[in-house]
């Protein structure tokens, strides 16, 4: 989550209790921990009401957090209809809500561990969603689904998952830039490229794009907003809303 993985408080997913104890598990003689004929017994085959769907959705931080997923939604299907200024626009406001769920999640710290890790999840999911499907696509339509451009949105694609799968890792560190940098890149090239053309070349996104991956998982720790250094993020990321929104 935000820039980069406040999942949840939150770097996905072990953050939670209930996800060491499981990897501690299994690292057990299979007799240490086989349940007992007791316990499946009592085991309950069917989801109880304490661990029914809502109480998960209806958590604020991840309420919020699904709202970002819509953002992202909302961009992609702008991407698929060219308009590529308002689809940039959403991204950014998808950014913006993954700072906010983050911070939400890091204000309640004694929320449920079942909880935490279904908003880490979701958090993954709706990140891939805004800076991975969409930026690919985006390059896609612009090509006009040209070879080269398939060939880089797999790309992309690939990084953005392995990056976000690599946050799975217990005991892994942050790694790369935040594809939260991506976007906000892409955005301003999208404003400000060449004089003379309606659109942003593909060649022009599609080689920056792989550029940013590498810094996306290159092996340096990647540095981590606060302060006055978030404020001017946040700041940007609006003004640049604003300047997307206003392009149709």
């Amino acid at each position: 989550m935000a820039i980069e993985g406040f999942r949840d408080g939150r770097q996905c997913p072990f953050e939670n209790l209930s996800s060491f104890t499981s990897i501690f598990r299994s690292q057990l003689p299979p007799s240490s921990h086989a349940p007992k004929e007791t316990d499946l017994a009592t085991s309950p085959t069917s989801e109880t009401p304490s661990q029914g769907l809502a109480r998960f959705v209806a958590d604020l931080p991840n309420l919020v957090t699904f709202s970002g997923l819509l953002a992202g939604l909302g961009a992609t299907g702008l991407a698929a209809q060219a308009r590529f200024g308002p689809a940039l626009a959403l991204a950014l406001l998808a950014i913006l809500i993954d700072q906010l769920d983050g911070r939400l999640a890091q204000a309640r710290p004694h929320r449920d561990a079942a909880i935490q890790a279904f908003g880490a999840h979701l958090d993954c999911y709706a990140d891939f969603v805004s800076k991975g499907v969409f930026p690919a696509l985006m390059l896609l339509v612009l090509s006009d689904f040209g070879f080269l451009a398939w060939a880089v949105a797999g790309i992309h694609l690939a990084v953005i998952a392995f990056r976000y799968s690599y946050e799975f890792v217990p005991g892994a560190s942050p790694r790369g830039l935040s594809p939260d940098y991506s976007v906000l890149a892409f955005s301003l090239l999208f404003l400000v490229h060449p004089l003379g053309q309606d659109l942003l070349s593909p060649a022009l996104l599609g080689g920056f794009m792989l550029f940013m991956s590498v810094l996306n998982l290159a092996p340096f720790r990647p540095p981590k907003l606060a302060g006055s250094g978030l404020a001017a993020f946040v700041g940007i990321a609006l003004g640049l809303i604003v300047l997307l929104l206003a392009t149709g």
